[in-house]
């Protein structure tokens, strides 16, 4: 990084503040870009513009979002261009996409969500083809809102015409906007994987992964892994393992605990318990293990009978899980149920449901008809009712648990 240099051997105009801002750019020096600011007089003018955008770009590169936010709502004021507007989107954008893995995590998110959305709308609203605005909006609404997936298929779908509808001698990789029109493959096939469309998700994954060869817009294990997730869904699980063991083997800094739990998932539902059972504690170290993967693990002791261990399994499971509890529970009080313990598997099932109901918001249909029929088996004909009764507030299982309750009725 290039040292900074003495306040008297600056030069003072908005042009040569501007011209030393371009040189340290070319040496990607955010930090010394950044203390230019120092250099804007108090109610600068337009002469300046120049200079401040230099500057509230490299304090976004650092992000430093207030201090960038207030340079732009100051160019803003003076110049209300479509640019000014990108930027300022895109600092609240980069904000919560650092808030997201929590680097560092916002007091409150919600006034960057509002401000994002203002300044993306005005964007669009200056310039409604701009690729990288409406590649940000999907995003927000992928990755940073929850169930927004349907908008986000939309915004997607719109980045890829975008890119498609630029002049054919432009529509290659060169392109400065390739990288984002790969990455709408992506992030349309994730959330149509999401939304349970898995034709539609995975003719987008494999587009994806076509198209990105080796520039790696994508982290391949990445792409990989998503290609797996919906050739499972579609019950192709050859086809599944396979592109997992290229994910395997493709080039990753980080962890692939997802990977080896989702090979042990396909071993586990084509009955090869010890393979799944391997592929965990062959590649997951056991205090690296997330909730998920101790749930698998558990899944293979229940397979091999080995109620005890399996129990042992979930209950590390549930030690740091604060979001598939419901999951866990489920599957212990299926334990439980097989070794003909009622009362606990009971407890376990009704343990899951308001889990699901307390934390999501929604009835949990698994646990409630693995409830309603224990309950039914045990004699207790009203408690039974009770659980198809909430069952049938869900959309999907309401014909079949009003079928139940007939029945029970009847």
């Amino acid at each position: 990084m290039t040292e900074p240099l003495k306040d008297t051997a600056l030069p003072r105009s908005p042009a040569e503040l501007r011209q030393l801002a371009a040189d340290l750019k070319r040496r990607n020096d955010w930090t010394a870009i950044a203390g230019l600011a120092t250099h804007l007089p108090a109610g600068w003018g337009r002469e300046w513009l120049g200079l401040a955008d230099e500057v509230a770009f490299a304090l976004s590169q650092l992000h430093r979002c207030i201090e960038a936010r207030d340079v732009l709502l100051r160019a803003w004021e003076l110049e209300p261009v479509h640019r000014t507007a990108s930027s300022l989107a895109y600092i609240h954008y980069d904000a919560l996409m650092q808030h997201k893995i929590r680097k560092p995590r916002l007091d409150d998110p919600e006034p960057y969500r509002k401000a994002f959305e203002r300044w993306v709308g005005e964007a669009l609203r200056l310039r409604s083809d701009s690729l990288p605005d409406r590649y940000r909006l999907a995003v927000y609404h992928a990755s940073i809102l929850t169930q927004k997936d349907v908008v986000a298929v939309r915004e997607f779908r719109e980045v890829l015409r975008l890119f498609e509808t630029l002049p054919a001698a432009d529509r290659n990789p060169a392109h400065r906007h390739f990288g984002k029109y790969v990455r709408a493959f992506y992030g349309l096939a994730r959330s149509q994987y999401r939304l349970g469309r898995y034709t539609e998700a995975r003719r987008a994954v494999f587009r994806c992964i076509r198209l990105d060869g080796e520039k790696h817009h994508v982290a391949p294990v990445f792409k990989f892994f998503l290609a797996a997730k919906v050739l499972v869904a579609q019950n192709q699980l050859a086809d599944a393992e396979r592109a997992l063991r290229l994910a395997v083997d493709a080039p990753h800094r980080g962890d692939r605990d997802f990977v080896f739990a989702l090979l042990a998932d396909i071993a586990l539902r084509q009955d090869r318990v010890d393979d799944a059972a391997q592929w965990i504690e062959l590649h997951v170290r056991a205090h690296h293990r997330k909730p998920y993967v101790w749930r698998l693990l558990g899944d293979c002791a229940a397979r091999r009978g080995q109620h005890d261990r399996a129990l042992k399994m979930y209950k590390s499971a549930l030690l740091k899980d604060h979001g598939g509890r419901h999951v866990t529970l489920l599957h212990i009080g299926q334990v439980h149920e097989a070794a003909g313990r009622v009362g606990e598997a009971r407890r376990a099932y009704q343990e899951a449901a308001e889990f699901r109901r307390r934390k999501y918001l929604t009835e949990d249909a698994d646990a409630l008809e693995a409830l309603a029929g224990l309950c039914e088996r045990d004699g207790d004909v009203a408690a039974a009712r009770a659980a198809y009764t909430r069952m049938s507030r869900l959309p999907a299982k309401a014909k079949h648990a009003e079928e139940q309750l007939a029945r029970l009725t009847g």
